[in-house]
């Protein structure tokens, strides 16, 4: 399987990474054009240098970011990006196109993120899982030791969405994407920390208190719809746009997602199957 293929079925917890018109932001992202020579540049801090001493490293902590305010927030959310990148660029037969095409949507990726982290609302949070390291290893930068990460987006429900949720238009919403975690740190519980941390951002650190989370995953990978169900997500009647387009025409290969949607409030914090791996 090619490094990175989006319908990877190695990957933890795949949220769908294609957002569909689901609604709109609660508010509008800030500098979405930023330096892409300085984007270009940025070298990706692996933690690859850590995975032989994963064994003495079986706690992470869970770190959000909503606003920069540190050069070392500026770095998380890069580091974060690439950790996307590198889980969902679909690659293709082309090597050289790889490189160009991944770089180009690494880099369009990252200045789309840190304009929804540079503008004055509370409405995007990038949580990363970072290694507690001992001894020599703890003084390493906090972007060399993250091995998971998740994002969370405040929106208003759009009319389709209300319609599945049982709520009005307008409704805020936390939408969950991007969920990964590194290979060498798989089945650690890693994905249920992130979850947690993602669940406690979207109810007590956002502008508005939404009403549900909402996260899209790949029907046939039942790995990751288990996971999301242990954690009170349901499937919904939502219907994939996309795959429904590829069939009306007799296409083939489009994965097909399903919406799962999570009522949130006070005990959502609370429910927590830590006994389960991801």
């Amino acid at each position: 399987m090619a490094r990175g293929a989006i319908n990877s079925a190695a990957l933890v917890g795949p949220v769908a990474a294609a957002r569909p018109k689901l609604g709109r932001p609660c508010s509008g992202p800030g500098h979405r054009f930023l330096s892409t020579l300085v984007l270009a540049h940025h070298k990706r801090a692996g933690a690859a240098a850590f995975a032989s001493g994963a064994k003495a490293l079986e706690t992470v902590t869970c770190q959000t970011i909503i606003q920069l305010q540190t050069p070392e927030d500026f770095q998380l959310v890069l580091q974060a990006n690439d950790l996307v990148a590198e889980n969902f660029y679909s690659a293709s037969d082309n090597p050289l196109l790889d490189a160009v095409s991944f770089n180009s949507y690494r880099v369009r990726s990252a200045g789309q993120t840190l304009g929804l982290h540079m503008g004055p609302s509370r409405s995007h949070a990038t949580i990363l899982a970072l290694l507690n390291g001992l001894g020599q290893q703890q003084q390493h930068a906090a972007a060399e030791r993250a091995v998971g990460v998740v994002n969370v987006t405040l929106m208003q429900a759009s009319d389709s969405i209300s319609a599945v949720a049982s709520c009005k238009p307008g409704t805020p919403f936390a939408m969950i994407t991007n969920m990964a975690v590194t290979p060498a740190m798989r089945r650690r519980g890693i994905a249920h920390q992130l979850m947690q941390a993602a669940i406690r951002t979207s109810i007590l650190q956002l502008d508005y208190s939404p009403a549900f989370a909402l996260l899209l995953a790949y029907k046939h990978y039942e790995p990751a719809v288990r996971l999301y169900e242990q954690w009170g997500f349901e499937a919904t009647p939502w219907e994939d746009p996309l795959w429904m387009q590829d069939a009306e025409k007799g296409k083939m290969g489009r994965q097909r997602r399903i919406m799962m949607v999570k009522q949130l409030s006070g005990p959502a914090l609370a429910a927590s199957p830590w006994q389960h791996k991801d």
